[in-house]
């Protein structure tokens, strides 16, 4: 190896060059003086094969020729002399290009010959390294992503060659059957979300079904971190996340997965080969070291120990195990043992904790490795140390995620399905006991729909912190999702335990909660289940708490209560009734019934009301109190009001057909069906498929459900009006009468609800109401005489006698529906009512 060594000192020149010559006499020195005639020398045909040069010259810097050798791309490493004290300059070097440094101290010259290998060795493999290209298959959905990395490696990294698919298949359809054929690719370059498949199956597919070796390089976005993870578990060999600095490294990362892989598939020829490569780590911030086991002696030593152990270099090679002394107490007898126990033909691999003198804990991964002579024995042990507490912190947080709910910092259901098992084992051990308080907090949705989801979760924040601080340590508070948290409370004595928390739960909620500017109140609702009363594993606690929960809804909300036998079986008949009314429309069981509508002056029938029953196969006919509210809580409700409009329409077609061309037929419509969008398309495809004018449907709404979304609701009403379709507002003066808005829908008739009716008979003449209600007379009065202002047609519901009749005559109401006059009857027993009617009138 011919070096050019510059350096002024003649006395150092001289010692450098008699130990070199006795140490390394395959080291030949060209000495000069000074930078110019350091120039002169690389300015001849043929160049030296490294540059030693000291920092301080008679006539210039040593930087300043390593600053020629870059920038005139002189094919040699450049290793830089300094002397004590002169760290700002080593690193100011360091960043100029040069290969490696040594300092004038101590026993260098003894160091010096295997830095000056190593630098070459390093250098010739980096030759060789850019002047192979590397064949990267890259699979990226998004064209703007593929080049810009396109341009980035062409300027940065030309010897890697890219080539873009855009999908899983067309990776698969690349890739030959063995990793080593001419045509494969030499790393798959992959983005976590392709179409087809993502990166986790992919990776999968080439690992297990195809057997390819191939590198695989991950790119993800922020917070996939854990599905990178599972494919590094799968077989990747990296990952990247996008960051800012990500085209920065993919160079790097995947010139260092390629070789890793290539590494592996000639570790048993190229042993020594392995030892240079791992140095090239060294850009990354590993440390490589080379030591002499047997004259119990460190050789060589990168620079980047100094920044990990925060120690130099220099108590090493003046003891050659001082890199365990700052090992992690907890770690220091398992290292020393395994140090002991390794053989001199052994790998070794170990992970430990080094704690800096500053007080940093910083996790490696060792391994280290024989060297073998041309004889085949161990003379020499090289590694790698890695500085992986990166890596490690992201682990813990990638597993406080599995674990943790992302927003609130609670157990999830994972890590809760974990602590109340190892409960459960406990207490069966022990023959103890412990609840389960299922809770969640009463009307969020209209604080979420109202004010927002960021409010609704600051509030969410809030409420986790308010619980945690009222429960013991040992208990657990977990979030579910939305609004739902789980209590495990272990080692409880009886049902007082629970119910005290529970009282304690509730009234950490009850002061305000501030929230942006202004102050929020919620109440919340609790079920609870008890180990061993009502059930003995997870999955059953959990469901019975989440049953009694429901039980506290039904009783008005700002309550808890505990699970019984009933709540289940209620549970699951409800569960049943359920499941069977997901098909009644397709067995047919849905059946309507008709009320017939009564004008009040003539008494001719102006119309019937569609009403729906469930003919059971096994219960027989349920009534809508019984299944409605199913219906609308599941969404069922859309189908059923689907159907009924339809099959009302058409049989409205039949009877208009028989004999009753003015009949009308009125439709009750669900909050669902106000809310889903194409309602007027619907019902004018009912129409057309009936043959029917719009002015015979009457669709009937309630208040309330007009007030969930009045804006949306108004507008849908407005055009179902400009069909032609008649509007009447149900069960008025039960719901939240808004006259503004009342006053806006565009209504044609009123109905009063049946609860102002059933005592009008009971007032005398004098206006006297014993048992019943006064006021209900004023009520009703008043509805009629506003409703005729309004030029709105007032009917009124439930007339069951006579004197109800006559009482609503003389109040001007114009219409009357109940079991007077008819009560709600199969199609064939209607028709023939009304056909009786028309004689009767």
């Amino acid at each position: 190896m011919k070096v050019l060594y510059v350096e002024d000192n003649d006395q150092d020149a001289d010692l450098t060059r008699r130990h070199l010559s006795r140490l390394a006499p395959h080291i030949v020195l060209m000495n000069v003086a000074d930078v110019a005639s350091a120039r002169e020398r690389l300015k001849a045909d043929v160049l030296p094969d490294l540059l030693l040069c000291d920092m301080n010259l008679p006539d210039g810097s040593g930087l300043e020729l390593l600053r020629q050798v870059r920038d005139q791309a002189l094919p040699m490493p450049v290793v830089m002399l300094t002397g004590s004290g002169d760290e700002a300059t080593v690193v100011a070097a360091l960043r100029g290009g040069a290969d490696d440094y040594i300092v004038k101290h101590g026993n260098y010259l003894d160091r010096l010959p295997v830095l000056l290998d190593l630098a070459m060795g390093r250098h010739r493999l980096a030759s060789a390294r850019h002047a192979r290209p590397i064949r990267v298959l890259y699979a990226e959905r998004t064209h703007t992503d593929v080049d810009l990395l396109m341009r980035h490696l062409n300027r940065y990294a030309p010897n890697i060659r890219l080539e873009a698919v855009g999908s899983a298949d067309e990776v698969l359809n690349r890739l030959p059957p063995i990793a080593r054929a001419a045509a494969a690719p030499d790393v798959l370059l992959l983005d976590y979300l392709l179409p087809g498949m993502n990166a986790l199956e992919l990776v999968k597919v080439v690992r297990q079904d195809r057997g390819l070796d191939l590198p695989v390089i991950i790119i993800t976005g922020q917070g996939d971190e854990d599905s990178a993870v599972q494919t590094l578990k799968l077989g990747a060999t990296d990952y990247l996340v996008k960051h800012e600095d990500m085209l920065r490294r993919l160079p790097v990362a995947i010139e260092s997965a390629f070789f890793r892989v290539e590494l592996e598939r000639e570790r048993g020829a190229l042993r020594e080969s392995q030892a240079r490569f791992r140095q090239m780590a060294e850009g990354i911030g590993d440390v490589f070291f080379l030591n002499d086991p047997l004259r119990r002696k460190l050789l060589y030593v990168s620079p980047a120990f100094e920044r990990i152990w925060g120690l130099p270099c220099e108590v090493l090679y003046d003891d050659w195990v001082a890199w365990m002394a700052p090992i992690h107490p907890h770690d220091q007898v398992r290292m020393q043992a395994a140090v002991q126990a390794i053989n001199t033909d052994e790998r070794f691999e170990a992970e430990y904790r080094v704690v800096r003198p500053d007080g940093a804990l910083r996790h490696v991964l060792m391994r280290s490795y024989p060297v073998f002579d041309e004889a085949g024995l161990p003379y020499r042990r090289a590694g790698i140390v890695q500085d992986i507490t990166e890596r490690k912190q992201q682990e813990a947080r990638i597993e406080h995620l599995a674990y943790h709910d992302p927003l609130t910092g609670l157990p999830n259901r994972t890590l809760l399905m974990d602590r109340l098992g190892l409960a459960l084992a406990h207490a069966q051990r022990h023959q103890g006991q412990l609840a389960v308080l299922f809770m969640d907090l009463d009307r969020f949705k209209t604080i979420n729909d109202t004010l927002g989801h960021l409010q609704g979760d600051e509030l969410l924040k809030q409420v986790s912190q308010r619980l945690r601080g009222v429960l013991r340590e040992d208990d657990t508070v977990a979030r579910l999702g939305g609004d739902e948290f789980v209590v495990v409370l272990p080692q409880v004595e009886g049902v007082a335990d629970p119910a005290h928390v529970a009282d304690k739960l509730m009234a950490a909620l009850t002061a305000s909660f501030r929230i942006g500017h202004q102050d929020l109140y919620v109440t919340c609702s609790l079920g609870v289940s008890m180990y061993p009363r009502d059930g003995t594993d997870a999955e059953t606690l959990l469901k019975y708490a989440d049953t009694a929960l429901y039980k506290a809804k039904d009783a008005g909300r700002n309550a808890y209560r505990f699970f019984s036998p009933e709540m289940d079986a209620r549970a699951h008949q409800r569960l049943r009734l359920e499941n069977d009314l997901r098909g009644a429309i397709a067995r047919d069981e849905l059946r309507l019934h008709y009320q017939p509508k009564l004008r009040v002056d003539n008494g001719q029938v102006s119309g019937v009301e569609a009403l729906v029953r469930w003919m059971h196969p096994v219960e027989g006919l349920i009534p809508p109190d019984q299944f409605i509210p199913l219906a609308e809580e599941t969404g069922l409700i859309l189908d059923i009001g689907e159907w009924v409009l339809g099959e009302a329409c058409r049989q409205l077609r039949r009877w208009r057909a028989a004999g009753h061309p003015d009949l009308c037929m009125a439709v009750n419509l669900s909050p669902r069906q106000l809310q889903r969008p194409g309602l007027d398309v619907t019902v004018l495809n009912a129409l057309e498929a009936g043959g029917l004018p719009p002015a015979s449907l009457e669709l009937e709404i309630t208040e309330s459900s007009v007030m969930q979304e009045p804006e949306q609701a108004l507008t849908l009403l407005r055009r179902l009006r400009a069909i032609g379709v008649r509007i009447s507002i149900d069960d008025f003066g039960t719901g939240y009468t808004n006259f503004a808005y009342l006053r806006q829908l565009p209504l044609q008739r009123l109905k009063i609800d049946r609860s102002f009716i059933q005592h009008l008979a009971d007032v005398d003449e004098d206006g006297v109401a014993p048992g019943a209600t006064q006021d209900d007379v004023a009520i009703v009065e008043a509805i009629i005489a506003m409703a005729h202002k309004l030029r709105l047609n007032v009917l009124a519901e439930g007339v069951e006698t006579e004197a109800q009749h006559e009482r609503l005559s003389g109040l001007g109401c114009d219409e009357m529906q109940g079991f007077l006059h008819g009560r709600p009857m199969p199609a064939d027993e209607c028709e023939r009512w009304m056909l009786d009617r028309l004689k009767k009138v």
